[in-house]
C-alpha cells in the first residue's frame, strides 16, 4: 500500500525525518518495504543563457544551465517567465516525475534537429503547487543540489499491512500508528456535512433501501447529493491521489477514491438518474441488496459483461442488477460529465464472498481487496459522511437531510477485556509497569482503567482483532518497543519430569531413508487427473477426489498415491544431468469414504446431521531409485535395497517381518513386482517400473519404485525402547549358495532358515542373486549370509556348522534349493 506523507501531516504532526518515521513504523510492527521522494533525482540548476530556437513559432528557448560541477546543459523549454540568472529544478533523463508512468527520456524536437537531454520542471510537475504555466523559479540553493533539500517534497512509503489490521488500509491508520510511536496527537477529519451544505430535502423521499442477504451485506448506507457540477478535482485532490498511483478522473469518482484511501472504507458513486432509469423510471432509487441469479449478466465498468452466480452479492436497482457489490461498480449506472445527481453507497461487505467473487471472475480492484480483510462496520457512516461533505464542497452541490442505514446483522460489541495482574510480563518476558501500558494503550486508541496491576481494556471499533489478553500484550509490547525485550525465553520455568516425547513417526522414517543413501523430496497434494492415474501404488482403485474450485487442471485432483509426483522430481533431476539418483518422501494421501465425522447442525443439503464420510489420510513412504546401467542385475539390485530398507523400517517400527509376494501391480514389470505384506496384510508395493510408464515420464536407465503404507506398518503408540545388553560373545558368520527355480520366493526361504536356525541363528540376509548360463535355463543362485552367535558361552565351529547344515536341508526341502559347491 502507497501512502503520501504529507497527506498523513493532516492527521498529526510527523515533522521527524523520513528514515525515523520509517523506523518507528517498523519497530512497531508494520514492514515498510520502501521510502521513496516524489522527482528524487530532480536537481537544482542555474539559467546561464536563454536563445530563440529558429524553427520555433511559439517561443521555445535554448537554456543554457549550470549543474554540478559547473557542468552545463542545454535544454529546450517554453516557459515564459525565466530569467538569466534564475535558479530552477532540473530533471535530467531517467527522473520519473509525480504522475508519470515513464521515466524521461531525451526528447528529439523540430524534426528531430534538436533535442532535450531532459527538462525543466514547474510547480505542478513536481507536485509542489498549481502553476503548470511557468518554470519554477527557485527561493535558493546551489547547481547540482537535490531539490527536495530546498522543496519539501511529497514522499511515498510503500507499507506492507498485516491481515489481521485493516485499520492500517488508510493514511489514517498509518498516521494513528505513527502518532502512536512518535508521542504525537492525532487529529481525526471532519466527518459531518457542514449544515451550510445540507438541503430541506429529506432523503426519505428520493431512494429506499431493502437488503435481502444480511449474511453477504451486514450494513448499506446510501446518501444523495444533487445539483452536482462534474468537473476536474482540485489540483491539491489531484496531487495527493497521484502520488498513491491513483489516476485523477472527475471530481465525483476522485472524492471516493480520496475518503477510501483517508479512512480505509470503500465507496462507490451512482448517477442518480442513470440508477432510477436502470429499473424503469418514475419515482426514487429502489437500492436492492441480494444474492445474484446464476446466469445473470452484468456489464461491468471495466466494459466486460460478466455472467454471475449465486455466490456473488450485487447491488440493483429495482430487480435489475447494476453493480457487483465490494468488487466493481456497473456501467449502465456509472458517473459521467451529464451527471446532475449522485447516490452515494457505503456498505459493508462479507469478506470471504466478495474474495470468492473477486477470484472467480479474475477481477480483484482496491475495494474487494480491502473488504476481504474484514472492515469495520463502524466505518460507513464515518466515510459516507466525510465523502458527502467534500461531494458538496468540491462539486458544488446540495446534499439531502438525512441518509439511509440498513444494518440488519451488526458485528457483536468489542468486550472489554481483563488483563490481570503480571500477565504482560510472563508473555513479554519482561517487567512493564502498568501505567506505561496504560499510557502505551491509549496512544492507540484504547479505553483502559487501571486497578493497581490490573487493566481492563476496551479496543476501539477499528480494532476487532484485539479480543483476548495476550493481544492486549501483542499490542503493549510492540508500542513500547520489541528491541526493549530481553533475550530470554518468555514464561514460567518448570523442573525436567519425564523423558523427552517419543520421535515422530515420520521423522524417525526419514533417518533410515536418508541414512540409506535417499534424498527427501516434497512433491505438491494437487496432481492432475492424467498423473495421478499413471501410477496408483497402495492407491490402487481409488478414485481421485476432485477440488471444487482447482487452480488448474494441472492440479484438480488430490493424489491418492506419492509415487507420480516423485517421479516427476526423478525426471526433473535426471534432465538437470543428475545421475544415479534415488528419491524417498514420506507424505499423506487421500482416500475418500473411509472415515466419518459427526458435525454440529446440519449438512450442506439442510437435512439433520448425520455421520458424513470423510477422506482417509493415510501417510505412505515412497521411495525411487533409478540405475542408469540397463542391465537386468542392476535393477535388481536397487530392488533388493529397497527391500532391505523397508525390511529395516518395518522391524524397527514394529517389530514385524515383512515380506514380498510376487504379484504383477499396475505399472511395474511383471515378474519384477510384489506386494509387500506383514502378518497376512497387504502393507505396500514393490516393483521396477515398466517400460511404458518410463516414456511416460521420460525417463531413462532403470527405476526401481516401492510403496509403504506406515499406518499400518507403525502401532499407535510407539515401541518403548529397552536396553540390550552388547553380545559379549562372539559371532560366527557363514554364507550359504544355493541353486533354486526362478520361481522360487525369497521370503519363503527367509522363513524357512529362521525356523531351521533356533536360538543360535542372530540374522540372516540375503545379499547376492545371481543368473546366467552355466545354472541352467529357469535358475538362479541366491547367497545367504548367517551370523550364529551363543549368549552365554564362545560358539564352536562344530555347533555352528550343525546349524548351518540343518539350514541348508530346510531350503532343500521348502524352496528345492541346492547347496553350491
Amino acid at each position: 500500500m502507497k501512502t503520501s506523507v504529507q497527506w498523513m501531516r493532516d492527521y498529526a504532526e510527523l515533522d521527524a525525518p523520513l528514515d525515523e518515521l520509517a523506523q518507528a513504523l517498523v519497530d512497531t510492527g508494520t514492514e515498510v518495504n520502501e521510502v521513496h521522494r516524489l522527482a528524487e533525482g530532480v536537481v537544482v540548476a542555474r539559467v546561464l543563457e536563454l536563445d530563440k530556437v529558429p524553427e520555433s513559432t511559439k517561443g521555445v528557448l535554448f537554456a543554457g544551465i549550470e549543474v554540478a560541477g559547473g557542468e552545463t546543459v542545454r535544454v529546450l523549454t517554453g516557459a515564459p517567465n525565466l530569467r538569466i540568472g534564475d535558479l530552477v529544478p532540473y530533471a535530467p533523463p531517467g527522473v520519473l516525475l509525480p504522475g508519470w508512468e515513464k521515466p524521461l527520456e531525451v526528447r528529439a524536437m523540430f524534426g528531430g534537429k534538436y533535442h532535450s537531454p531532459g527538462m525543466l520542471c514547474s510547480a505542478v510537475e513536481l507536485a509542489v503547487g498549481d502553476d503548470a504555466d511557468g518554470i519554477l523559479v527557485l527561493d535558493h540553493g546551489t547547481p547540482g543540489q537535490a531539490v527536495h533539500e530546498v522543496l519539501a517534497l511529497d514522499a511515498v512509503m510503500d507499507i506492507e499491512v498485516t491481515p489481521n489490521r485493516p485499520d492500517c488500509l488508510c493514511h489514517l491508520g498509518i498516521a494513528r500508528e505513527l502518532a502512536a510511536a512518535l508521542h504525537e496527537t492525532l487529529r481525526e477529519p471532519r466527518y459531518e456535512v457542514p449544515e451550510a451544505l445540507v438541503s430541506v430535502t429529506p432523503v426519505e423521499g428520493r431512494a429506499s433501501v431493502r437488503v435481502e442477504d444480511p449474511s453477504g451485506c451486514p450494513r448499506f448506507m446510501v446518501r444523495v447529493i444533487e445539483d452536482v457540477v462534474v468537473r476536474d478535482s482540485p489540483a491539491w485532490m489531484q496531487r495527493r491521489l497521484r502520488a498513491i498511483g491513483l489516476r485523477p478522473i472527475n471530481n465525483i469518482v476522485d472524492v471516493t477514491n480520496y475518503v477510501a484511501a483517508e479512512l480505509g472504507q470503500p465507496l462507490h458513486a451512482f448517477d442518480y438518474d442513470r440508477f432510477v432509469a436502470a429499473a424503469g423510471g418514475g419515482g426514487g432509487a429502489d437500492v436492492v441488496v441480494r444474492r445474484a441469479r446464476d446466469g445473470e449478466k452484468l456489464a461491468t465498468l471495466d466494459g466486460v459483461e460478466r455472467t454471475l452466480t449465486g455466490d456473488d452479492m450485487v447491488v440493483c436497482s429495482g430487480d435489475l442488477p447494476v453493480s457487483l457489490a465490494g468488487v466493481m461498480g456497473g456501467a449502465g449506472t456509472a458517473v459521467d460529465g451529464k451527471t446532475k445527481t449522485v447516490l452515494l453507497e457505503a456498505a459493508s461487505w462479507d469478506g470471504p464472498t466478495i474474495r470468492a467473487t473477486s477470484r472467480r471472475l479474475a477481477l480483484r480492484s482496491d475495494a474487494s481487496s480491502h473488504y476481504e480483510k474484514g472492515l469495520s462496520d463502524t466505518l460507513p457512516p464515518r466515510a459516507i459522511d466525510r465523502a458527502a461533505g467534500l461531494l458538496a464542497e468540491l462539486a458544488s452541490g446540495r446534499v439531502l437531510r438525512g441518509s439511509l442505514d440498513e444494518h440488519p446483522r451488526p458485528l457483536p460489541e468489542i468486550a472489554p477485556i481483563e488483563v490481570p495482574a503480571g500477565l504482560l510480563e510472563r508473555v513479554l518476558g519482561m517487567h512493564i509497569d502498568a501505567s506505561e501500558a496504560a499510557e502505551a494503550l491509549a496512544r492507540l486508541g484504547f479505553a483502559v482503567e487501571q486497578d493497581g496491576g490490573a487493566l481492563t481494556v476496551a479496543p476501539p471499533h477499528f480494532r476487532r482483532d484485539v479480543s483476548i489478553p495476550v493481544d492486549v500484550a501483542e499490542e503493549v509490547g510492540r508500542s513500547l518497543g520489541y528491541a526493549r525485550l530481553p533475550s530470554t525465553l518468555p514464561g514460567r520455568r518448570s523442573p525436567i519430569r519425564a523423558l523427552a516425547p517419543a520421535t515422530p513417526l515420520e521423522d524417525r522414517v526419514r533417518d533410515v531413508a536418508t541414512g540409506a543413501g535417499f534424498d527427501e523430496a516434497i512433491t505438491f497434494s494437487f496432481q492432475s487427473p492424467a498423473l495421478a492415474s499413471r501410477i496408483t501404488g497402495v492407491g490402487e482403485e481409488r478414485t481421485p477426489i476432485r477440488l471444487r474450485n482447482p487452480l488448474s487442471e494441472d492440479g484438480s485432483v488430490m493424489r491418492i498415491s506419492v509415487l507420480p509426483g516423485l517421479l516427476q522430481a526423478l525426471a526433473g533431476n535426471l534432465n538437470r544431468g543428475v545421475a544415479d539418483v534415488s528419491l524417498f518422501e514420506v507424505g499423506r494421501v487421500f482416500w475418500e469414504g473411509e472415515r466419518t465425522h459427526a458435525p454440529l447442525g446440519t449438512t450442506p443439503d439442510g437435512k439433520d446431521s448425520a455421520l458424513t464420510p470423510l477422506p482417509a489420510e493415510p501417510l505412505l513412504l515412497s521411495l525411487v531409485s533409478q540405475t542408469g546401467d540397463t542391465g537386468g542385475e542392476f535393477a535388481a539390485a536397487r530392488l533388493r535395497h529397497i527391500q532391505s530398507v523397508l525390511a529395516w523400517l518395518s522391524h524397527e517400527l514394529a517389530g514385524a517381518s515383512l515380506a514380498v509376494e510376487p504379484v504383477t501391480v499396475n505399472g511395474l514389470r511383471p515378474g519384477r513386482s510384489g506386494r509387500l505384506r506383514i502378518d497376512g496384510h497387504d502393507v505396500g508395493v514393490l516393483g521396477e517400473l515398466n517400460a511404458e510408464l518410463l516414456d511416460a515420464f521420460e525417463l531413462r536407465g532403470r527405476v526401481a519404485v516401492a510403496e509403504l503404507r506406515l499406518d499400518a506398518v507403525a502401532p499407535e503408540a510407539p515401541r518403548v525402547p529397552r536396553f540390550r545388553t552388547p553380545p559379549r560373545m562372539p559371532a560366527v558368520v557363514q554364507d550359504l549358495a544355493v541353486v533354486v527355480d526362478a520361481s522360487a520366493r525369497a521370503d519363503q526361504a527367509l522363513a524357512a532358515i529362521r525356523e531351521a536356525g533356533g536360538p543360535l541363528l542372530e540374522s540372516a540376509e540375503l545379499y547376492d542373486e545371481f543368473r546366467g548360463e552355466r545354472l541352467g535355463a529357469g535358475r538362479k543362485s541366491w547367497t545367504f549370509r548367517m551370523t550364529y552367535r551363543a549368549a552365554d558361552r564362545t560358539l564352536t565351529s562344530a555347533e555352528a556348522q550343525q546349524v548351518h547344515e540343518a539350514i541348508a536341508l530346510a531350503l532343500r526341502v521348502r524352496v528345492g534349493g541346492e547347496v553350491r559347491r
